[in-house]
C-alpha cells in the first residue's frame, strides 16, 4: 500500500500548490488514503493508520513516512523519478493517466480527476526473461533521466549566470545615464533632458506640462503632506486642492493639532504664527472634517476624544 499511497497524490502538484486541496486515493483493494496538499505541504493518512508527510514544491518530492521511512526525487513534466529504501519507481502521471514501474518489478497503472479523486492497480512484477528485460529498461529509463536533471542544472546555473550580468550591466548604464542628468541639470535647472530611449526627464526648475500637472494634483490630492517627483522636479504636497477631500481634511486636523502641542518646536516656530492663530486654523480644519464626515471621532485640542454634531 506504501507505494499506492505516494504516488496517488504527486498528479495535479503543478495546479496544487498555491491552494489547499483535498485528495482521496482509492486502489483495487479496497484500501483508501484521503489527505491535503497545501502550498506544497502535504499530509495524508490511509484507512490503515499509517501516514505520509513532506514537501512538493517547485518538482522537488521529499516525504516522510510514520514508519520512519524516506521518499525524495522529482516529478517533472509528468516523469516519476523516485527513491526510497527499496529502490528507485519511475513512470509517468500525464493527462489523467498513470504507469508508475517499481524497483521490484510490479507496475502501478490508474487514473486520477482534476476533483482529486484517484484509482491505482498494482501489478506483480513478470516472470525470469521478461522481468531482467523490464530492470534493463529501468535501468536505461534512470540513465535518461539523471543525464536530463545535469542538463537542466547546467542551464539553470548558465541562466543564473547571465541574469547576474544583465543586472550589473543595467546598473551600470543607469549609474552613468543618472550621473548624465544631474550634470545636465545642475547647469540647465530650468530645462527638460532627453535621453536617446526617447524619455524626457524635466529638471527640478522645468516647467512642466499641464498633462504632468494634473497627474501631481490627482496625487497630492491623496496624498497630503507627501511628495511627487517627475524627473528631476519635485512637488511637495502641502497644498489643499481648492475642494477638500476627507484624506486632506484628517492631515490638516492632525497637523495643525500637533502644531498647537509643540509650538516650541524649531519648525513652528519658523512659520511665526501665535497660539490663537494656529487654533483659528485648526477650528477651520475641524469644521471641514465633520462637514465631510458628520458623527465621525477626533482628539480636540486637549487630547480628548470628540464626536463632530
Amino acid at each position: 500500500m506504501r507505494v499506492k499511497l505516494l504516488f496517488g497524490f504527486f498528479v495535479l502538484t503543478g495546479a496544487l500548490l498555491a491552494q489547499n486541496k483535498t485528495i482521496t486515493i482509492n486502489d483495487s483493494d479496497g484500501n483508501q488514503t484521503v489527505g491535503t496538499i497545501n502550498n506544497g505541504n502535504v499530509y495524508f493518512q490511509d484507512s490503515h493508520g499509517n501516514s505520509a508527510f513532506g514537501t512538493i514544491r517547485d518538482a522537488n518530492v521529499y516525504l516522510s513516512t510514520s514508519g520512519g521511512d524516506m521518499v525524495f526525487g522529482t516529478i517533472k513534466y509528468g516523469n516519476v523519478f523516485l527513491t526510497d529504501q527499496k529502490g528507485t519507481t519511475t513512470g509517468t502521471i500525464r493527462n489523467g493517466n498513470i504507469f508508475l514501474s517499481n524497483s521490484n518489478g510490479s507496475t502501478t497503472t490508474g487514473t486520477y480527476t482534476k476533483s482529486g479523486n484517484i484509482n491505482t492497480t498494482t501489478s506483480p512484477a513478470p516472470e525470469s526473461i521478461d522481468q531482467q528485460l523490464r530492470l534493463q529498461q529501468l535501468q536505461q529509463l534512470q540513465q535518461e533521466q539523471d543525464a536530463e536533471r545535469q542538463k537542466e542544472i547546467r542551464q539553470r546555473n548558465y541562466d543564473a549566470g547571465a541574469a547576474v550580468g544583465q543586472a550589473i550591466g543595467a546598473d551600470i548604464v543607469a549609474a552613468m545615464e543618472s550621473h548624465r542628468i544631474t550634470s545636465y541639470c545642475k547647469a540647465n535647472p530650468t530645462s527638460v533632458v532627453h535621453l536617446n530611449n526617447g524619455i524626457s526627464v524635466p529638471c527640478p526648475n522645468a516647467p512642466l506640462s499641464s498633462y504632468d500637472q494634473t497627474q501631481i494634483d490627482c496625487y497630492c490630492a491623496d496624498h497630503p503632506g507627501l511628495w511627487i517627483e517627475i524627473g528631476r522636479h519635485r512637488t511637495d504636497c502641502n497644498h489643499a486642492p481648492d475642494h477638500p477631500n476627507m484624506a486632506w481634511a484628517t492631515w490638516e486636523l492632525k497637523a495643525w493639532n500637533w502644531d498647537y502641542k509643540h509650538q516650541n518646536d524649531k519648525g513652528v516656530r519658523s512659520m511665526e504664527l501665535s497660539s490663537d492663530q494656529i487654533r483659528a486654523d485648526w477650528e477651520y480644519w475641524r469644521g471641514t472634517y465633520c462637514a465631510l464626515s458628520p458623527g465621525e471621532a477626533y482628539k480636540d485640542l486637549g487630547g480628548k476624544k470628540q464626536r463632530c454634531n
